[in-house]
């Protein structure tokens, strides 16, 4: 089963600037992905079904700044 970790580096107004990793690899690696925050929110809560709960969000210390 794989693990998913979604890491928040930039919130911005109308989205969310993250990195994916698979298994404890970077899964984008030309740079930072971009999605709506709705977007985000769904892919969050799509990978953690599909993943029975191998799933986290995790935030930068500054992401919110």
């Amino acid at each position: 089963m794989n693990r998913y970790t979604l890491t928040v580096v930039k919130e911005a107004e109308d989205g969310v600037y993250f990195n994916l990793f698979v298994n404890g690899n970077l899964a984008n690696l030309g740079g930072l992905l971009y999605l709506g925050r709705e977007a985000f929110d769904q892919l969050f809560k799509d990978l953690f079904r599909g993943s029975k709960g191998n799933c986290i969000k995790a935030y930068c210390a500054r992401s919110q700044s």
